[in-house]
């Protein structure tokens, strides 16, 4: 099954531009990233809202997996989701019963093992949020895996450029590269190794 790995850049504002350099002097990293998380919220809401009617025209029980960083996040984007006019609800809403009313499931970042209802939706739209490799890896497992009818599926993160969590996103990406380079080098000399002791 085929994964495409999409980047949404929002613009910086000059609202948060202002308060990131304010932020600045004072090493209030967290106070600065959620900052810029509060302004890419509406474009993280609003690309769950197309990709899941995007998604729903041809897999009627389909929708988009949002991830939300905390708890509190995650209602903050319910309520955007429903000044959209969007049926979302949280990680409760994955199970099948619920997939013909509800295209929009929000999850935190922490529920990324010991489900496997996602493999309903066909995207998943997630911010920068700080964590490691394993977790987001894990995450993505949630669509991509056995049962998923879709031949591609598609991780999409929205994230403000030129911001301490765009710095935080492409350093993940980094990782997850070397990661999956790491991953193919064991498989090529597990296979080495094995051709030399058969």
């Amino acid at each position: 099954m085929a994964a495409t790995e999409v980047e949404l850049l929002v613009p910086m504002t000059d609202a948060v531009r202002g308060t990131c350099r304010a932020l600045l002097g004072t090493r209030q990293w967290l106070a600065m990233a959620r900052a810029v998380q509060g302004a890419t919220d509406g474009a993280l809401v609003a690309e769950a809202v197309r990709l899941a009617t995007e998604d729903r025209a041809t897999h009627p029980s389909g929708g988009v997996l949002l991830v939300a960083d905390t708890a509190a996040h995650a209602e903050a984007l319910l309520a955007l989701c429903s000044a959209a006019g969007v049926r979302a609800e949280g990680f409760a809403s994955l199970e099948v019963e619920h997939a013909a009313r509800v295209g929009v499931v929000v999850v935190t970042k922490d529920k990324d093992r010991g489900y496997n209802a996602a493999v309903r939706l066909g995207h998943m739209v997630t911010g920068a949020y700080a964590g490691n490799s394993a977790s987001r890896h894990q995450l993505r497992g949630r669509l991509r895996r056995l049962g998923q009818v879709r031949e591609a599926v598609r991780f999409t993160t929205v994230v403000m450029e030129h911001s301490l969590l765009h710095l935080l996103h492409q350093r993940h990406s980094s990782v997850d590269s070397m990661n999956i380079s790491l991953e193919q080098l064991g498989e090529t000399f597990g296979a080495e190794v094995l051709k030399g002791v058969s």
